[in-house]
């Protein structure tokens, strides 16, 4: 730019000065011929700087062209260069800011590093805790599968042993039903037997009040013999009482024992066909006396 404005100049004044000179007046001369050479010299010279002056001027006007267009170019290179300072002060700044950020963000992942190993740390914790409750959740599998096959089972003993004890519950029901009749034929002929005794010792008594007073130590002996008998009969009906009270016992409590259940029942059975023998042999020793 510089370098055109100083080109610029120099022809301007060259110029100035070619214009401004004095105008060529021929002199009179001996000889035509060198005048008319010197003439056509200074034609020729007056053309060529005709010439260079239209090129020259042809020059500035190319040159204030590109002055203008300099010009328009260096206002929007100054307006450019005001938005590229602007831009570049905004850039600063973002880039303090950015920075700022950075070393915020350096700082956090300074921290964010420092959990991710707290992080790994607890994270290879509890994968280690996981592979042992995975352990032990096996374990406890095992178990509840055995547990499992246990309950199974103790559900199917629990069934037959239902079933038993439903079998062993109607066939003591049963049990139970053929002795309170034994019991019921017991109480009858112990019944009929107090009656018959009963019967036996009026029957006693009138004879011995129609027989004489001088037979009063046969009666007598009678009395004793009245008293012991009633005695006898109420000890021995106190005692079958008793007996049949604590067979009864024997019987609710054999309930309860399913294992010795038969032999109670055979125990029962003894013992009341005991009892009935030995009071059809008492009836038949009564009957004997009378």
């Amino acid at each position: 730019m510089l370098h055109i404005q100083e080109s610029l100049s120099h022809n301007n004044l060259l110029l100035s000065s070619i214009l401004q000179a004095q105008p060529i007046h021929p002199q009179p001369s001996v000889s035509n011929s060198r005048s008319t050479r010197v003439i056509e010299q200074l034609q020729d010279k007056l053309d060529s700087v005709q010439r260079e002056v239209l090129s020259i001027r042809k020059q500035l006007e190319s040159a204030r062209q590109i002055k203008q267009q300099c010009e328009v170019e260096s206002q929007g290179y100054v307006e450019s260069n005001i938005q590229y300072r602007t831009n570049i002060q905004e850039l600063i700044q973002t880039l303090e800011t950015k920075q700022k950020s950075l070393d915020s963000t350096k700082r956090s992942t300074v921290h964010l590093e420092t959990q991710v190993k707290k992080l790994k740390d607890e994270a290879l914790a509890s994968r280690k805790q996981l592979e042992d409750l995975r352990r032990k959740e096996r374990v406890l599998e095992r178990d509840r599968d055995m547990a499992v096959m246990e309950k199974a089972q103790t559900e199917r003993q629990h069934i037959v042993q239902q079933e038993s004890i439903q079998k062993l519950a109607s066939r003591f029901d049963r049990e139970v039903v053929g002795l309170r009749q034994d019991l019921e034929t017991v109480q009858g002929q112990i019944k009929v037997m107090t009656e018959r005794s009963l019967s036996l010792a009026n029957g006693v008594e009138a004879k011995i009040k129609q027989r004489t007073m001088d037979r009063r130590q046969l009666m007598c002996q009678l009395n004793a013999v009245r008293s012991q008998m009633e005695a006898n009969t109420q000890r021995f009906v106190d005692q079958v009482r008793s007996e049949l009270h604590s067979l009864m016992n024997d019987v609710y409590r054999t309930a309860n024992r399913t294992d010795d259940f038969h032999s109670a029942v055979t125990k029962c059975r003894g013992e009341v066909s005991g009892l009935v023998a030995r009071i059809r042999a008492y009836t038949a020793e009564a009957s004997n006396f009378e």
